[in-house]
């Protein structure tokens, strides 16, 4: 058989369920529409017997479709299904056939025999239509609650054509500048704490209108509604924008859903342009120092300052000097720009000097202004280099006259390797020399460092030959005179782990460098040297922190119950504690259990609708998130049925987001009581009973 008549009865089948596509479609529209997924399932389910019904007629019927449609095949297709022998004739028959079949079933010969066969009626499919959406629209008006059509019935709605203008003005506060707007109804974005207002002329009201009016509210996504009340002519609804909402008016049929985005007042904002570093060491040779900053708010900023505090000294002996200078304002209020070039001597800056500054800012806000300030940054003036590499970090330092420092250990290094550079053949044997001296010199210089970190002894063993017999013990005390202190308690509190970290450095590099130069190789020493010197002028650094003083305020002690022994607030703090760690609120696990029932017309549990707002406000933080949780909750509260399920969802959203299980807390119970058990409840008394120790415990 030609593959081709192979693929006939899918081919077929194909453009059959193309033709039927818009019916099915029009069969299942008005369930989507109303949202009801049982009557969606059983269209789906016939859909599904009507697709069978086709393969299988198309498996049948298919040759002998084709046999009636193309009388090229001339009522011989059966003939290719059978696979027995046949006489000379059947087999000529068979070979035309096969030769016709290529040129006679084209995609378009398929496409005209699907329109054929197996024909919808067009009566039958507007019988189908019709009684699916009749069916529909009766579900979707008699599923709602007795309850909330009730409430509508309650409600005064008119119709659309006879709704009177309402005209929306805004306020905005006074601290913004911003002038008042009026608008007909419509998406709007206000300040925070805008005065919203919605009013109706009373001149274009009849008094049965009017009285309509009246009784009618602005009903907000947050749970609030605002009454109209006459004013001067006009019956108004106000209301102060604190939060991003949408409202309706209960009087509109329709119930058309505005939005009013609240913008909140924000923070100043401070870029400091110049230094770029928080920390920037300026040269010798810098006599001006350029600072440039940036401040923008929304509205106004009303008080800009920078504060200076210059640090001079070392050690303990170290004074601080404050200084606060005001930015001007310019033209625009909503920023300033600064910029200063200072001389050193106008700072007053001298070398080891330090000057730290910071940036602050408050806006207008009228009853909560924001006050913002910018990190610290320091400038740094260098002092010269010392002669010695002592520093205040490293007080008890107290190196004889001989201790070289580690700056001439690199100077005398680096001299050597320039007279084997310029004298080639110079005596390998004063090489050597010279080559451990200095390396001598670089581990006396290790072990005083050494000693802060706990060091014992020296690679070559020599530590104490510097002290000939002066550091002996007396004889008595063994322990001291050939062991060695550890976990002394100076050293345990001197340093910080910072210094101890840098200390490490330094020792690493100058056992690396006592390494090369023992294997008189004095050029590979040069790297760890200057290593350690740049730990040593970093430890010289650090005498010096600075730290802004932060106020603190303790809180006020109670006179009657200090000194009084009293724990009573103690024990009920922990109580309140314990009680705090309940998973869910009952109201909303009750409220979610009736949404998960779907579409079964049950009652909610009563004021669901100000537990699901409250839950919704507290732990959605995201506006676009919040609005369309709150638009679920009016939803349902209008006889959604369907979105229920999407209600369950935005509550179950915002218990994930704050971080709460909805499983309870498992406690395991024992299946059989134990020993210590039966007889616990055989001898003692009722009271000792519910006293039962716990097992450890002492008695």
């Amino acid at each position: 058989m030609s593959a081709v008549l192979k693929q006939a009865p899918a081919r077929l089948c194909t453009q059959i369920v193309r033709r039927r596509l818009l019916s099915y479609l029009g069969l299942c529209a008005p369930w989507i529409i109303i949202r009801s997924w049982p009557g969606l399932m059983v269209c789906l389910f016939l859909i599904g017997c009507d697709l069978i019904w086709i393969w299988r007629q198309s498996q049948t019927h298919y040759l002998s479709w084709l046999n009636a449609a193309f009388p090229a095949f001339e009522d011989s297709l059966q003939l290719l299904e059978s696979a027995e022998k046949n006489s000379p004739l059947i087999q000529l028959q068979k070979a035309r056939l096969l030769q016709r079949i290529e040129s006679v079933l084209t995609p378009a010969a398929f496409k005209k025999l699907g329109a054929q066969v197996l024909q919808f009626k067009r009566w039958i499919l507007a019988c189908l239509f019709f009684i699916s959406a009749t069916v529909a629209a009766l579900l979707s008006v008699y599923n709602q609650p007795v309850e909330i059509r009730s409430q509508r019935a309650a409600t005064p709605v008119l119709k659309s054509a006879s709704l009177p203008a309402l005209n929306l003005k805004v306020t905005p506060p006074a601290y913004t500048q911003i002038p008042a707007t009026q608008s007909a109804v419509q998406d709007l974005q206000v300040p925070e704490h805008s005065q919203i207002e919605w009013c109706i002329a009373q001149s274009s009201l009849s008094a049965e209108l009017l009285s309509q009016v009246n009784a009618s509210h602005i009903r907000l996504s947050n749970g609030q509604e605002v009454s109209f009340t006459e004013n001067a002519g006009a019956t108004c609804a106000r209301w102060e924008a604190s939060e991003t909402v949408f409202w309706s008016w209960s009087a509109d049929d329709k119930r058309h859903r505005y939005t009013l985005k609240v913008t909140p007042d924000q923070a100043p904002e401070i870029a400091v342009l110049q230094p770029l570093e928080l920390l920037q060491v300026l040269s010798s040779q810098t006599h001006n120092i350029t600072m440039s900053i940036q401040l923008k708010d929304d509205y106004q900023i009303v008080n800009a300052s920078i504060h200076m505090t210059l640090a001079r000294g070392s050690g303990e002996n170290i004074r601080f000097s404050d200084k606060e200078i005001l930015i001007p304002q310019g033209s625009d209020k909503r920023q300033r720009q600064w910029n200063k070039h200072w001389s050193l001597t106008e700072l007053g800056m001298e070398p080891g000097d330090e000057l730290y500054f910071f940036v602050r800012a408050s806006d207008n806000a009228a009853k909560n202004p924001h006050i913002v300030r910018s990190p610290t940054y320091t400038l740094r003036l260098p002092a010269p280099d010392a002669q010695e590499d002592e520093t205040s970090v490293l007080p008890i330092l107290a190196k004889p006259e001989s201790l070289r420092s580690q700056r001439q250990i690199i100077i005398d290094t680096e001299q050597l390797v320039a007279d084997i550079q310029a004298n080639p053949k110079l005596n390998p044997q004063l090489i050597r020399n010279r080559s451990e001296m200095i390396a001598n010199d670089q581990a006396a210089l290790r072990r005083r460092y050494g000693r802060f970190l706990g060091e014992e002894s020296s690679l070559f063993g020599d530590e104490h030959e510097d002290g000939g017999h002066a550091n002996e013990k007396p004889a008595g005390d063994l322990a001291a005179q050939y062991g060695h202190a550890h976990d002394q308690e100076e050293n345990a509190t001197l340093f910080d782990e910072a210094t101890k970290k840098i200390l490490r450095r330094a020792l690493v590099a100058m056992w690396d460098a006592e390494k090369s130069l023992r294997a008189i190789a004095p050029k590979p020493a040069l790297a760890p040297e200057n290593k350690a010197l740049e730990a040593i002028k970093q430890l010289q650094q650090a005498d010096r922190i600075y730290l802004h003083k932060a106020a603190f305020t303790p809180p006020a002690i109670k006179e009657e119950k200090r000194l009084s022994g009293d724990v009573l607030d103690v024990k009920n703090q922990q109580r309140i504690q314990a009680d705090s760690e309940t998973n869910v609120p009952a109201e909303l696990t009750d409220l979610l259990k009736a949404l998960a029932k779907g579409n079964k017309a049950d009652a909610l549990p009563a004021l669901w609708s100000k537990t699901a707002r409250a839950w919704i406000a507290t732990h959605i933080p995201d506006d676009e998130q919040r609005l369309k949780a709150q638009a679920a909750v009016q939803d349902v509260a209008d006889g959604c049925q369907p979105c229920r399920v999407e209600l369950a969802a935005w509550l179950r959203q915002g218990i994930a987001m704050d971080g709460i299980s909805l499983q309870a807390t498992l406690k395991f119970k024992a299946n059989q009581t134990s020993a210590l058990d039966r007889y616990w409840n055989a001898h003692s008394s009722p009271v000792l009973r519910t006293q039962k120790p716990a097992l450890g415990s002492k008695p």
